[in-house]
């Protein structure tokens, strides 16, 4: 390769380009009770690729982050400072977390065929904005409507010959005639909407001010956002926010609910027909403070075991 030298050191190799020097962090992690591909294709996030390697490259924010695992060991490389062992939850107390959902053999059986399913933690505002992008809709076009807001609005990324647009900062998105021709129907209006609260800089929407929240006050926090509802606003809860006990329901994850625990909500719904909110208000009892995570066990083996279609998000 041309005009390229390395110098390689023991957790890292700069390179340097044409007098233009960047960093590529090509750091390997110690990655105990961790499945990458469990934890990427869950439904949680929707900028990803795979290849045929088992490797996955993440777009998240202004990143590209390049990422595959062996064994116990999680290889990654990003296009900047990019907290890995942040984003992929692999601070949490796993095996802590794991024992205190495990209540019989239904999760049991689940946490066995996913074992390392992580919850990420994703960029608030980001986040926010996809799970607005999913209402009512399912992954594919999510994807695409995402990858549309990028192109118009983000700024251009490029890593390793690859080249990606960033996701745009709220205030980026200065355009409703553009936000309505990504494909999001009627729900360019909320996100614009959205856009606009976020931008104001009034710091009422920061993850240190949502955290600082009860469960129940971020959530109908976030339910005062245009088009975010109750399951929309548990995601964003539970993937950016740390707030574990957050147990999205839609039609789907109520179906795979009743399916596994029909009689344990009957009889906790004492006499009222089981809708989302009952559900949800029996994992957390049930499962207790990470209840998010059982949620995830729950949706991604029902999933991938073809009891839900692929398509659907949670």
């Amino acid at each position: 390769m041309a005009n390229v030298h390395t110098c390689n050191y023991s957790r890292y190799k700069l390179i340097y380009k044409r007098s233009v020097s960047y960093c590529i962090i090509m750091e390997t992690l110690q990655a105990k009770n961790f499945n990458l591909k469990s934890t990427i294709e869950s439904g949680q996030l929707f900028r990803y690729s795979s290849g045929s390697d088992g490797s996955y490259r993440v777009v998240a924010g202004d990143s590209i982050v390049n990422l595959r695992q062996e064994g116990d060991k999680l290889e990654f490389e990003s296009s900047n400072d990019f907290d890995v062992e942040s984003f992929l939850g692999l601070r949490h107390s796993y095996s802590g977390i794991v024992k205190s959902i495990r209540k019989d053999e239904k999760i049991a059986a689940a946490i066995k065929s996913h074992h390392g399913l992580r919850i990420l933690e994703q960029g608030l505002w980001e986040c926010t904005a996809s799970f607005i992008c999913s209402s009512f809709s399912n992954i594919p076009r999510i994807r695409r409507c995402i990858e549309n807001i990028a192109t118009a609005f983000g700024e251009p990324i490029g890593f390793e010959g690859l080249s990606a647009f960033s996701f745009p900062q709220p205030h980026q998105i200065s355009s409703f005639q553009r936000l309505e021709k990504c494909g999001l129907g009627y729900r360019a209006k909320y996100l614009f909407e959205t856009a606009m609260i976020f931008a104001s800089g009034s710091g009422e929407f920061s993850q240190r001010n949502l955290r600082s929240l009860s469960y129940a006050d971020a959530k109908e926090k976030f339910m005062e956002l245009p088009g975010v509802g109750s399951k929309v606003a548990d995601c964003i809860l539970l993937f950016s926010c740390g707030f574990y006990e957050a147990f999205p329901v839609d039609v789907w994850v109520k179906r795979a609910m009743l399916g596994s625990y029909g009689m344990e909500i009957n009889a906790f719904a004492a006499g009222r027909k089981p809708n989302e909110r009952i559900i949800a208000g029996f994992a957390r009892s049930y499962f207790g403070k990470y209840a998010g995570y059982a949620q995830q066990f729950i949706y991604h083996n029902s999933r991938t075991s073809g009891k839900l279609p692929s398509a659907l998000v949670t």
